[in-house]
This record gives C-alpha cells, structure tokens and sequence, in this order.
C-alpha cells in the first residue's frame, strides 16, 4: 500500500512537472528563442528574466539566458570596436585636413612672399621667372577683345562680313544652268 501510495504521488509530481515544464516552452522558453534567433536580443532578454522570475529552476531558460548574455557582449563588444574604428577614421580624416590647411597656408604664404619680393626688385634674378613673365605678359596681350569692349563700327563691320561669306557660299551652292540632257525613256 505505501508502494501504491509513492508511485501515486510521483507519478502526479511528474504530471505536474511535466505540465509545468510544457507550460514554460509555450510561455517563455519558445518565444524568447524565437526572438532570440530573429536577433530581438532585448525582447528576448526581457521574457527569459520573466520565466526565470517563475520557474527559477529551469534548465532551458538558464541555458537560453546564458547563450542572450554571451550574445550581447559580443554585439558589444563588436559596437565598441565599431567606434573605435569610427573614431580613428575621423581622427585620420582630422589630421588630413589639418595637414592640408598647413600646405595651403604654406602655399599662399609662398606666393605673397614671391609678390613682395617682385614688388621690391622689379627685376628678377632668376632667367626662369623672367622668361614666365614675358610669358604671362604676352599671354594677356594676345587674348582676344571681350565682346563688351567691341564699338558699334567693328560690330557692324563684323555683320557687313558674315552677311557677304553667306552670299558667296550660296552662289556656290547654286547649279550652274545650261542645255537641258535629252533623256531617252527606258521603260
């Protein structure tokens, strides 16, 4: 009888672990790993800590807590490296931008210090320079005028002229008319 009685009352302890255990993959253990595959870390996080608050005991969920926690320190960790690259890329780009500030301001300050020098000795002491600013000086006599700077007698000029190498390729472009070519009809 007391054998009876034992295996009665495990056999309800197991039922009802075993209810409680299929009522903690339906309620918590599935869904929480279900969001945790989908990469809802936080959700995921949030229902495993809430079975646990209710089944503290649980294997599955201890197990899913472990593999959440892992997980987030991966994710960040790799946030963490993420902004350190972030934060050296922009350190680079800084430093290339201060870089080429320097060299601009280097570059200006080497050209005003060439016009001074200029403004002071009219005549330069290297045949180079010399010879770049006949070269620049030439340059800016040939250019052509600005339309702006035509007088109304060189525009009407420039007009009379067009006008009269319009005619004349149009007279070339006229047949010159003779006797009509007799044709024979071939059909």
């Amino acid at each position: 009888m007391k054998r009876i009685l034992i295996i009665l009352i495990a056999g309800i302890a197991a039922a009802f672990s075993a209810a409680a255990t299929d009522e903690t993959d339906k309620t918590y253990f599935h869904p929480a790993a279900s969001l945790y595959i989908h990469g809802d870390l936080n959700s995921a996080s949030n229902l495993v800590a809430t079975g646990l608050s209710v089944y503290p005991e649980d294997g599955k969920l201890l197990r899913l807590k472990e593999l959440i926690e892992k997980q987030q320190q991966q994710q960040q960790n790799q946030d963490n490296q993420d902004q350190q690259n972030q934060d050296q890329q922009n350190q680079d780009q800084q430093n290339k931008d201060e870089q080429k500030n320097k060299d601009e301001q280097k570059q200006d300050q080497q050209k005003q210090d060439k016009k001074n020098e200029q403004k002071e000795d009219p005549q330069p002491q290297d045949p180079e320079q010399q010879q770049q600013q006949n070269q620049e000086q030439q340059a800016q006599q040939n250019e052509p005028p600005k339309a702006e700077q035509m007088s109304a007698d060189e525009a009407k000029q420039l007009l009379d002229a067009m006008k009269q190498e319009e005619k004349n390729k149009r007279l070339m472009l006229h047949p010159v008319m003779g006797s009509p070519v007799k044709v024979d009809k071939d059909w």
